[in-house]
């Protein structure tokens, strides 16, 4: 999602559960800044942990692959191919 059209569908994260009030008030703290990536790479990595961690637990991924992809994410990649890894173990 571009950045500008995340900005104008906010509350609506926020209602729907996508993003916490927190998120999105450091969202609306850093838009047009730098820092604003790093706000939306860290509510990717808490999305994809509801994921990875799940399969932590039950054996189907290995930490180290769960921490390779958290570390993919939070780095800003946000693919089709790593959305897909990270949904596709668990």
């Amino acid at each position: 999602m571009d950045p500008q059209r995340m900005m104008e569908r906010l509350d609506a994260m926020v209602s729907n559960g996508r993003i916490t009030d927190e998120e999105a008030v450091q969202l609306r703290a850093t838009e047009g800044t730098p820092a604003f990536g790093d706000v939306v790479a860290g509510i990717r990595a808490r999305h994809a942990q509801a994921h990875t961690e799940p399969a932590v637990a039950d054996g189907t991924m290995s930490r180290e692959e769960a921490d390779g992809l958290l570390e993919r994410v939070l780095g800003g990649e946000h693919s089709a191919e790593l959305r897909k890894q990270v949904r596709g173990k668990h």
